[in-house]
């Protein structure tokens, strides 16, 4: 083999031992929204949630936001449709003055300012629709 067909054989090994990680820790989110998810059935999806009324966000890597909202037992799961590459449950989701979370609003992700680090924006995120998710009988 050449150099330049050596080069390149290297190259794509390495190309997909990162497509396989990154599916890997595709899987490792999807598991992890399916445990939250346990004992709910899905309802139909919603535009927006009232940012007021939410008590918790939770981020899975990669894959979805959780919101709880107050006096309400549902959880509702948004799919970002842009910039999942950005979705880490160690960053904060950074809002303007919203009233509303609806689909199609951009926010801004940023380091939570742990380890001695300062805070700033590291990326973005495209919000989906609110698919809601109700505790079974």
């Amino acid at each position: 083999m050449g150099k330049r067909t050596t080069t390149l054989a290297l190259l794509a090994s390495l190309g997909l031992a990162m497509a396989s990680g990154a599916q890997a820790e595709d899987a490792k989110g999807e598991q992890k929204l399916a445990k939250i998810l346990e004992g709910r059935t899905v309802r139909a999806a919603i535009p927006c949630i009232e940012v007021r009324k939410i008590i918790t966000t939770e981020i899975i890597t990669g894959t979805a936001i959780v919101y709880r909202l107050r006096g309400s037992p549902t959880l509702y799961v948004n799919r970002p449709t842009a910039g999942l590459e950005d979705l880490n449950s160690n960053n904060a989701l950074m809002l303007n003055q919203a009233v509303n979370l609806c689909e199609g609003n951009n926010l801004l992700t940023g380091d939570n300012g742990g380890r001695g680090a300062g805070p700033g924006y590291n990326g973005g995120i495209r919000l989906g629709e609110f698919v809601p998710y109700v505790k079974d009988n």
